[in-house]
């Protein structure tokens, strides 16, 4: 299977101590989907396509888990998508 990398439009809180959390991911099209937990979070490459260091979170949304990657360096949120 061949993947392609898709940046996506995330949307943050970020607490008093500057710590962010994604809480809704916006799809290319405009549409967004809110995350109801982040179950993990750690630096790791993405699993399928090339990119700078970043941070890979697992989290809930729609009742699935998903994980989106967050490009330090670029500071820029993707997802990986099967073509």
């Amino acid at each position: 299977m061949q993947y392609e990398k898709v940046y996506v439009g995330m949307y943050l809180y970020v607490d008093p101590d500057g710590n962010e959390k994604p809480i809704a991911l916006e799809w290319t099209n405009g549409e967004r989907y809110p995350i109801s937990k982040v179950i993990d979070k750690h630096t790791a490459p993405p699993a399928h396509v090339g990119s700078m260091p970043t941070i890979r979170y697992a989290v809930l949304m729609q009742g699935r888990e998903k994980v989106i990657y967050y490009e330090k360096y670029y500071n820029k949120w993707f997802v990986e998508k099967q073509m």
